[in-house]
């Protein structure tokens, strides 16, 4: 292509209020428009980059089984129904809509529900079994917040396949398998190196899921690093604590302090070190009311706590629920003076502890010098219930956790029967028996992963595509008005195309300086300069766009020097 007939332009700077650094530069070297925040339009420098992403997923999908489907984006509410989400309280993020003539549809945010139910038709032995159905589309999502430029899309592209296998074995070996298939992916698109499985949260449907999480500053994810796993920080483990240290216990003291409730205020009003405060909280537990309590430096993970407790919803308690409970106001919750016959869950941060802190559930009350075996019993089991932190280490390797911020660019999940039955998708086993279809799901989000290759592989000049995924691999320049100069140019860049090399020719009438600029921006792989200066130094002027390293060579050995690599 032509660089004049490229109807985009690039801009010295972004729009005001973009704020996110893969968005700055997608807009200003003309890949993306924006339209709203987590609203882009691809222009067709992005179209490129976004379809060569895509043409990877799809080869290493078709690898492993997958059939590209074209599922469509309005989703009628019934089988939403059926599997408890049409909800807006199950699900926080649709965007619906009504028809005209009665009743409603949805913008797909997802595909569980429509593919389980499509697959009715296509599955009832055993011998329909294993089936990989996947899309490739745009999805929506009303997300209360799209900051991050691509990497947080209210409208955005994605990869999502379906698994549908007849029992738990066989839906394992297709999950390793599709797990490598996903780091073959990111190792294309040239993320291999940052980007990692992690350990996530498996939800209602298994213990654990898997995310792929590359690092990234820009990130709103906190991955939690071992030598041998790595975990989100929504379950990351977390060791007992080894500054818990034995002290002769002293006499329990009740102090009186109305209003101080937090644990910053308790320290600085009580003259408590931290960590030797607690922090409990009083929870609904499907309709039970449960006591969760953590040492004062730590959170309470309610991940862990509602994997603990098997329950489908967990919420803080209701005030009202708080005073039947305890008989005290919201905010004096405590480990003792529970109600016998209540529930209570202490975390093993608290474990070891002498003479600490809690509230004595009565208002206006805090308790000192608490100590187990003489002012409460010892809990018939400690577990780990609160949020990983900065030093904490992990529990099975005794390895102090590596901190870093990263961003999800896939997940990989275990459905089981999650939708099979409610939704009825059934198939006859081997001995004519009825069985449930076992599901999983796999998604990638496209565009998503434009904005991070964006975000991290980018320098202070502008992108910095890898070769694979890149609108172009090369770059052609001419400089000056030496006819000589831009017939050579000119046969260059057809005897790149003749090659099947991809080719953005800047033949526009500017100056060498704003070429260059314009090159770095846009951050096509090889640039290659044709001027009388270049051809003084003994041909044309290659750059790698990555390294900056600069060679030249004779310009009837330029097709062979890029194609030998």
């Amino acid at each position: 292509m032509k660089q004049s007939q490229l109807f985009t332009k690039t801009r010295k700077e972004a729009p005001k209020g973009e704020e996110a650094k893969n968005a700055q530069l997608l807009i200003r070297a003309g890949y993306v428009h924006k339209v709203a925040a987590g609203v882009y339009t691809l222009l067709p420098l992005g179209v490129r980059v976004l379809d060569n992403i895509a043409t990877i997923i799809r080869d290493e999908m078709n690898a492993i089984g997958g059939q590209e489907t074209q599922s469509t984006v309005l989703q009628a509410k019934e089988p939403w129904e059926a599997s408890g989400r049409w909800d807006d309280q199950v699900v926080d993020n649709w965007f619906k809509t009504s028809l005209k003539g009665g009743g409603e549809l949805s913008l797909a945010f997802t595909h569980e529900e429509p593919m389980t139910v499509m697959m009715k038709n296509f599955i009832a032995s055993y011998k329909d079994l294993p089936a990989y159905p996947y899309d490739v589309r745009t999805v929506f999502r009303n997300e209360a917040r799209a900051k991050s430029g691509l990497m947080r899309g209210r409208e955005f592209y994605w990869k999502a396949l379906y698994s549908f296998s007849k029992d738990e074995d066989q839906h394992a070996e297709f999950y390793d398998k599709i797990s490598d298939a996903y780091q073959r992916v990111f190792e294309r698109v040239g993320l291999g190196d940052i980007t990692f499985k992690t350990f996530a949260s498996g939800g209602t449907f298994s213990k654990y899921s898997h995310e792929f999480q590359t690092l990234c500053d820009a990130g709103e994810d906190i991955i939690f690093i071992t030598k041998d796993r790595i975990y989100n920080r929504e379950i990351a483990p977390s060791a007992i604590p080894e500054d818990n240290k034995r002290e002769e216990p002293k006499k329990r003291e009740d102090k009186k302090r109305l209003g101080i409730i937090g644990v910053d205020d308790l320290v600085n009003e009580l003259g408590v070190p931290v960590e030797k405060t607690t922090k409990t909280l009083i929870y609904n537990a499907d309709g039970e009311i449960v006591v969760a309590a953590v040492r004062g430096d730590y959170q309470i993970n309610e991940l862990k706590l509602q994997a603990l407790l098997s329950c489908k919803n967990l919420s803080l308690a209701t005030e009202k629920q708080v005073q039947d409970l305890t008989g005290s106001e919201i905010g004096y919750a405590g480990i003792i003076n529970i109600p016998k016959g209540t529930s209570v869950f202490i975390d093993d941060s608290i474990k070891g502890l002498c003479n600490f802190e809690t509230g004595t559930n009565k208002t206006g009350y805090h308790s000192l010098n608490v100590n187990f075996g003489i002012d409460l019993d010892h809990p018939e089991k400690f577990h780990d219930i609160k949020l990983a932190k900065e030093g904490d280490k992990d529990p099975e390797s005794g390895e102090i956790y590596k901190i870093s911020k990263a961003v999800e660019v896939g997940n990989i999940f275990t459905l089981g029967e999650k939708f099979s039955e409610p939704l009825e998708l059934t198939f006859t086993d081997e001995e004519g028996k009825p069985q449930n279809v076992f599901m999983g799901s796999y998604g990638i989000g496209i565009s998503r992963l434009l904005g991070v290759i964006a975000e991290v592989l980018s320098d202070d000049r502008g992108l910095v595509w890898p070769e694979e995924i890149a609108p172009f691999t090369v770059h052609l320049l001419t400089f000056g008005k030496n006819e000589n100069i831009f017939r050579e140019a000119e046969s260059l860049y057809h005897d790149l195309k003749n090659a099947g090399i991809d080719v953005l020719f800047d033949d526009r009438d500017v100056s060498p300086g704003l070429k260059l600029g314009d090159a770095d921006l846009i951050g096509i792989p090889y640039r290659v300069v044709v001027s009388e200066k270049a051809a003084e130094k003994g041909g044309v002027e290659i750059t790698k766009r990555a390294t900056g390293e600069v060679e030249f060579v004779d310009p009837s050995r330029l097709v062979a020097h890029l194609t030998e690599g």
